[in-house]
């Protein structure tokens, strides 16, 4: 039942598009408790929210990261089940239904995501090495980890596991935190429901985020793999000095050329954003 779920929408400058996940959210859970948690947008975000939709709470939060919004989005619920999704995650009757009735039947699990789709009617790629969990997907499948602009967790376990990590600023929070929740004996569900996300709504042409791509993926290997840490960094350095020569896009060689400013500074602690 819609009352049981405490939704936490992520938000940072996009109005345009946050009214039809708001809508959404209204028609079909008008019992849930919606929060949407905004990272200092600029585009009157909040006071629209808060005008047009006044049973929506909302959270007016410094622009400190994605891990950092959610967090303090999780702080704010009462309800046990508990979902954390980008505002253009666009949802229809049934999704988060699905989500929560594979965790139910699944007690070891603690944290769940659907299969994403773009707008062209594709499943979003994660890359060759993630492609396969999607084959052959009937049924609720034990995963490495699920994408964060749709999460499902079990409340009781978040207590367990705790929330994000506000290390990662942007990218590989997800990754990182539910690499944390199986580390700590619980599994992470890929359901087979497919769910719209239209993808790039808070990620503008700044160079800042792709080099906070490979910092959040140099910091997830140091802690959680260190044997093949040393490995991956000389790939992103190797990577790097390929693209500034052969990259044709300077906003794209701007990021490279940051990654590669912190490699040699050799601190992977302080992040390249806001």
């Amino acid at each position: 039942m819609s009352r049981d779920f405490s939704i936490i929408v992520i938000s940072h400058n996009t109005q345009g598009i946050l009214g039809e996940c708001l809508r959404r959210l209204e028609e079909h859970y008008p019992e849930a408790e919606v929060i949407v948690a905004d990272s200092a947008s600029t585009d009157g975000s909040p006071d629209w929210v808060q005008t047009y939709h006044p049973a929506v709470k909302v959270l007016r939060l410094p622009n400190r990261g994605y891990a950092f919004a959610v967090n303090r989005g999780l702080e704010a619920t009462s309800r046990p089940w508990v979902v954390e999704m980008n505002s253009d995650i666009y949802l229809e009757k049934g999704d988060l239904e699905a989500l929560q009735k594979a965790l139910q039947e699944n007690p070891q699990a603690a944290l769940a995501g659907p299969t994403l789709q773009t707008p062209r009617g594709h499943l979003q790629s994660f890359g060759l090495f993630y492609a396969p969990n999607y084959w052959k997907l009937q049924r609720p499948r034990p995963v490495s980890w699920v994408s964060g602009a749709l999460i499902m967790a079990r409340k009781s376990a978040l207590a367990k596991i705790g929330g994000m990590d506000e290390r990662f600023f942007f990218y590989n929070e997800d990754l990182e935190w539910c690499t944390r929740a199986r580390h700590k004996g619980w599994q992470v569900l890929l359901v087979p429901r497919r769910v719209l996300h239209l993808g790039g709504s808070s990620t503008p042409s700044d160079p800042r985020f792709l080099a906070e791509g490979y910092r959040g993926g140099l910091l997830y290997t140091r802690d959680y793999y260190p044997t093949l840490h040393s490995l991956h960094k000389k790939a992103v350095w190797l990577e790097a000095h390929l693209r500034l020569r052969l990259d044709g896009q300077p906003i794209r060689r701007a990021g490279y050329r940051l990654i590669l400013d912190k490699l040699q500074e050799g601190s992977l602690e302080v992040p390249f954003l806001p």
